[in-house]
């Protein structure tokens, strides 16, 4: 059940990265280097908080693939 907590949190956090990349046009900005490497390092920044909130909210108890 922490995994499943942790995996829904990091959905809508992801979400909401994505939401924000679109508000400030980072999401339609291939062309441009710059605005291309800033949403480059927004995404490198979500994976790291992405895996910070599944480490504190999962912690000790990790996805089970099969259940014994």
């Amino acid at each position: 059940m922490y995994s499943f907590r942790a995996i829904v949190v990091m959905l809508i956090f992801s979400a909401a990265v994505y939401y924000g990349m679109g508000m400030l046009g980072l999401t339609a900005a291939h062309s441009d280097p710059l605005m291309a490497l800033a949403g480059a390092v927004v995404l490198l920044v979500a994976l790291v908080i992405n895996v910070w909130i599944y480490l504190k909210l999962a912690g000790e108890h990790p996805f089970k693939w099969f259940k014994e």
